[in-house]
């Protein structure tokens, strides 16, 4: 995948393998040992690296038996690692930092992609139509996402106390739900939930994306720490075919 690739072009690229992905993949278990390799995702553009390396057989020519396995949110594919549910995975640094911090043994082996493109922020528009309005609204957000820490950041860009704005922590995938209920006006999340929201939603807007606000995002590929340096050759071929995946 070409970092110099259109964001228009690349998220139809990404769409249209997460279609095939809710289609098709079934709900496996990790695959143990030698040359079997679970690669742990969600149903977000940021994952898009993986299910086209398996999907594709890139990892396949590698020599690896590859399969993937279906989380709620990348974080939550984090925790997979640390619980031997998956090998690999992808995030933003928020979530593996924090990981890292509480002891998990999960180590970045590459980035993936740089951008600003994928999260961003989400509003009603009928109830937000400047960032001060945000102040007495109810905000969805994942805990310890990269979303999570957007937010903080944009709080703070444009001055927002935020003991005035009321945060609902919930999972990605349940934010358009949320927000096309009115029980939260606005979020930050990531694609495709954000963008499906604009199109769904009435009034809903996306008001800027990371980028815009001055920050990007890495997609930080993790291992467990335990494959990395136990079963290198395993870690090493994973490596290859998702480098060959991006070309």
């Amino acid at each position: 995948m070409s970092h110099a690739m259109t964001w228009r072009g690349w998220r139809a690229g990404v769409l249209a393998a997460l279609a095939v992905l809710v289609a098709t993949l079934p709900g496996t278990g990790r695959a143990q040992g030698g040359g079997q390799i679970t690669l742990g995702v969600a149903r977000s553009a940021d994952m898009s690296l993986f299910i086209v390396a398996v999907k594709k057989g890139f990892l396949e020519k590698q020599g690896l038996r590859a399969q993937l396995k279906i989380f709620d949110s990348s974080p939550k594919a984090v925790e997979a690692l640390v619980a031997q549910q998956a090998d690999i995975t992808a995030n933003t640094e928020p979530p593996h930092l924090a990981a890292r911090a509480r002891g998990a043994r999960v180590v970045q082996v590459m980035t993936a992609y740089v951008t600003g493109q994928t999260n961003a922020l989400v509003v009603n528009t009928a109830a937000i139509k400047r960032p001060g309005d945000l102040a007495g609204k109810t905000v969805g957000v994942q805990r310890g996402s990269g979303s999570n820490y957007h937010m903080v950041w944009f709080f703070e860009r444009n001055k927002i106390p935020a003991d005035q704005v009321k945060v609902s922590f919930m999972a990605a995938p349940d934010q358009v739900a949320a927000f096309a209920r009115n029980d939260i006006q606005a979020f930050f999340g990531w694609e495709p939930f954000v963008s499906r929201a604009q199109e769904t939603v009435p009034n809903a807007k996306i008001w800027s994306r990371a980028v815009n606000d001055g920050l990007e995002f890495r997609g930080n590929v993790l291992m467990r720490e335990d494959l990395a340096r136990n079963d290198r050759d395993t870690a090493i071929k994973a490596i290859k075919g998702l480098i060959e995946t991006e070309k």
